[in-house]
């Protein structure tokens, strides 16, 4: 009859080799890993199918040269009960790979390795970096010699119908800047880890004012923020904010454009930022795409990035974003952050 111990031993067993990550038990002996017990997907993926490799010092048959160094700090952390977790290259059966690796520490001496192979990925994040890069910088040299043969063309003609067709380059080829301008930003913010901490509303809307201000030619701003709400969030918040004014304004087809930037205590643990503009208002399908993870196609894509940024950097500081269209006219950005107050 099997004892309570000898069921979960069972069971561990059974999760240890249905894992198609690699996964390797050792015991540090001298602070050297030794093997004890491997799954399948360790055998495949390291080549030793037929060959035992119990009792065989982990590092010596996997890390490749001038990463031992390395294996033993990770090694000696477990030594002293901490868990490990890093990017690392080791041997394999097809040469070096890139991997995921964790380890925990298990009892006096003990631990548990697991190696997720991420070689793929990560060449596929080398390759669309290269892509993004090359794009962006073709793009923006390109669209610079638009931008100024337009505006030479719009400067030295009468003729209505050239100047009109002048105008409507120049208005494409600022959209396609505009475009990847943001692109570049949603690249770097998307590429940064998100550490928030309580951040002052009102100093940074203040500044988000003065620089939106010294930039936009038409509209009016007007800022009505609270002096002691603080949320938790980071410098990101910012780009969020210049973002939707920067859109409001730009894309504000109004006699007198204008935006209203508020914010309120929502309850005790949100604070509500409200961001208020009097133009054509974000179409319904857009709204849809973003807030409601609503299927994007060739046909139902939305016309720019801005609220793609402010969604992300909004969820990357467990807030929420609204978007609404009032019936008569404009459109009502809430941003939902965690209250900081202390």
């Amino acid at each position: 009859m099997h004892t309570n111990q000898q069921t979960e031993d069972c069971c561990f067993k059974h999760l240890f080799e249905s894992l198609e990550d690699p996964v390797v038990k050792f015991e540090l002996v001298d602070g050297e890993p030794i093997i004890l017990d491997t799954n399948v997907a360790f055998s495949d993926t390291f080549g030793y199918r037929s060959v035992s490799v119990i009792d065989e010092p982990l590092n010596e048959l996997i890390v490749p040269p001038g990463k031992q160094r390395e294996a033993q700090q990770f090694d000696q952390r477990t030594e002293t009960g901490e868990s490990n977790a890093a990017v690392v290259e080791r041997m394999t059966e097809e040469g070096k790979r890139t991997f995921l690796y964790r380890s925990v520490p298990y009892k006096d001496r003990y631990g548990f390795a697991i190696y997720a192979d991420i070689t793929d990925e990560m060449q596929r994040e080398r390759h669309l970096d290269v892509l993004h890069r090359v794009l962006r910088h073709n793009l923006r040299n390109d669209l610079t010699v638009v931008l100024g043969m337009t505006t030479k063309i719009i400067e030295g003609t009468e003729e209505p119908e050239t100047k009109a067709a002048a105008m409507k380059i120049k208005q494409t080829a600022d959209k396609l800047s505009q475009l990847s301008d943001e692109a570049n930003t949603i690249q770097q913010v998307l590429g940064e880890t998100t550490v928030t901490r309580p951040l002052a509303l009102q100093p940074l809307v203040d500044d988000v004012q003065t620089d939106c201000e010294s930039r936009l030619d038409t509209g009016t701003l007007s800022v009505d923020v609270p002096a002691k709400l603080v949320v938790s969030a980071d410098d990101k918040l910012r780009i969020v904010l210049r973002s939707l004014i920067d859109n409001a304004i730009r894309h504000n087809d109004s006699t007198d454009p204008y935006v209203r930037v508020s914010a309120t205590k929502h309850d005790p643990t949100t604070i509500e930022l409200e961001i208020v503009d009097n133009g054509p208002g974000i179409p319904t399908t857009e709204q849809r795409i973003i807030t409601d993870d609503t299927k994007i196609t060739p046909l139902n894509h939305g016309s720019g990035l801005g609220l793609w940024l402010v969604k992300w950097i909004t969820d990357s500081y467990g807030g929420v974003l609204k978007i609404e269209t009032p019936e008569n006219g404009g459109s009502i950005v809430r941003l939902y952050l965690n209250s900081a107050d202390t």
